[in-house]
C-alpha cells in the first residue's frame, strides 16, 4: 500500500485490505525528490491501539508502530512490512 494522499484507495471511506494469518502487508511511505520543500511533503505516524483507542482516535494507551518521517530518503521510499499473526 502506498501510504499517501495521492493513493485513490485511501481517499475512499471504508477502504479495507483483506489479510490472513501469516500474510505480510508492505506499506510504502510518501517519497519526494529533493526539489519538493519540507513544508509540502507528507509524513505519518502509525500507532498500535486497542479497539477503544481506534474508535475514539486516542493514542494515549497505544504505542508508535512505525513513522514515515524521511520523505526525501535516497533512491526509494521507506517500506515497512507487517506480518499478521496470532498473538500467543
Amino acid at each position: 500500500v502506498f501510504w499517501n494522499r495521492s493513493n485513490p484507495h485511501l481517499r475512499r471511506e471504508g477502504y479495507t485490505v483483506q489479510v490472513s494469518v501469516n500474510d505480510y502487508l508492505d506499506i510504502y511511505c510518501p517519497h519526494y525528490n529533493a526539489s519538493v520543500p519540507e513544508g509540502r511533503v507528507e509524513q505519518y505516524i502509525l500507532y498500535m491501539v486497542n479497539y477503544e483507542g481506534y474508535r475514539t482516535c486516542n493514542i494515549s494507551q497505544g504505542f508508535k508502530r512505525w513513522e514515515c518521517n524521511r520523505p526525501h530518503a535516497p533512491h526509494s521510499p521507506i517500506k515497512f512490512s507487517e506480518k499478521f499473526q496470532r498473538f500467543t
